[in-house]
């Protein structure tokens, strides 16, 4: 995989940036057209969100719902072919849950795959998904 123009970490801030204000052309400038994203089930009426346009979709249900919660980083880590953002979700500033997201990124360093949790790093490492945090 070649880099991408920003770096992974950025890439990652960006797309919780974009998701934090509800943004969805930010978002849809980070992903391939041909996206595959699953949100947690706090955040959406559809388990997964195929395209821009399911991308679209997805933030139009949350500006729907009402839901204000936002997702506060704490750590982007690269992966073998993209990143994972470990995180907590909040509302109106309280910590809620452990959250994290692990995405694949594209030769051109657009997201093409995104998988939410509403879980913490040790449970990711268990099944096999987070890797180790680099020394």
């Amino acid at each position: 995989m070649a880099p991408p123009k920003v770096s992974i970490e950025a890439i990652g801030r960006q797309f919780i940036d974009a998701f934090n204000r509800r943004e969805a052309e930010e978002l849809i400038a980070l992903c391939d057209p041909g996206i595959e994203f699953r949100p947690t089930s706090l955040v959406g009426e559809r388990r997964r969100y195929n395209g821009h346009e399911g991308l679209r979709r997805w933030v139009a249900e949350l500006d729907e719902s009402r839901i204000e919660h936002q997702v506060r980083i704490r750590e982007v880590r690269p992966t073998e072919n993209g990143f994972l953002v470990l995180s907590e979700v909040l509302l109106d500033g309280e910590f809620v849950s452990p959250s994290a997201m692990l995405a694949r990124l594209n030769e051109a360093g657009l997201i093409v795959k995104a998988r939410a949790f509403l879980t913490d790093e040790e449970t990711l490492k268990q099944v096999g998904w987070a890797p180790e945090r680099p020394e």
